[in-house]
C-alpha cells in the first residue's frame, strides 16, 4: 500500500509540476511604441495624424495615432493608454462592442498570451479588430473586408 501511494504522489507531483509550467509559457510580444508606429505608418505611404486632441476627456488615454492609406479605404487608430490594465479594460469593451454587432453570417478569431490580445471579426463585407500588446492598443472597423490583407500585413511587418 505505502508503495501505490508513493507512485500516486510522484504522479500527481508531475502532473502539477507539468501545469504549473505550462502555464508560466504563455506567448508574449513587443510592444510598439508610439514612434515606432507612426514612423512605419509613415514609410509605408500612410496619411498620419495625432489624434490625442479627440480624447483629451479621458484621462486614461496617453496618445493616439491615426493612420491611413492616401485612399483613406480604413483607418488603423494607435492608442497608448497609461498602464497595462487600462489598456486590458479598453480592449475588453471594444471587443465586447464587436461582439455584439455579431451576425450570422461571421466570422471571427482570437487569440490571447501572456501581455496581449487579439480579437478580428468578418461580417457583411466588413473588417473589425482590436488588438492589445501591454499598455497599446490598435484598433480597426474598416468598412470593406478587402482590406484584411493589407492591415494585417501592415500589423506583421511592424510585429504588434
Amino acid at each position: 500500500m505505502k508503495k501505490f501511494r508513493m507512485k500516486a504522489f510522484c504522479l500527481l507531483a508531475a502532473i502539477a509540476l507539468t501545469a504549473s509550467l505550462l502555464a508560466g509559457c504563455k506567448k508574449s510580444k513587443e510592444p510598439v511604441s508610439t514612434v515606432d508606429f507612426e514612423v512605419a505608418a509613415t514609410q509605408k505611404g500612410y496619411i498620419v495624424q495625432d489624434g490625442t486632441d479627440f480624447f483629451e476627456d479621458y484621462d486614461y488615454i496617453k496618445l493616439v495615432t491615426l493612420a491611413a492609406p492616401q485612399d483613406k479605404a480604413f483607418q488603423l487608430e494607435f492608442y497608448e493608454l497609461n498602464d497595462d490594465a487600462t489598456a486590458k479594460s479598453f480592449y475588453d469593451s471594444n471587443k465586447s462592442n464587436f461582439v455584439m454587432m455579431k451576425g450570422d453570417d461571421s466570422a471571427e478569431t482570437s487569440d490571447s498570451g501572456k501581455n496581449y490580445d487579439v480579437y478580428k471579426l468578418e461580417m457583411y463585407g466588413k473588417f473589425m479588430m482590436i488588438e492589445r500588446v501591454d499598455n497599446t492598443v490598435i484598433y480597426v472597423n474598416s468598412t470593406d473586408s478587402s482590406n484584411k490583407s493589407v492591415i494585417e500585413a501592415f500589423l506583421t511587418e511592424i510585429k504588434y
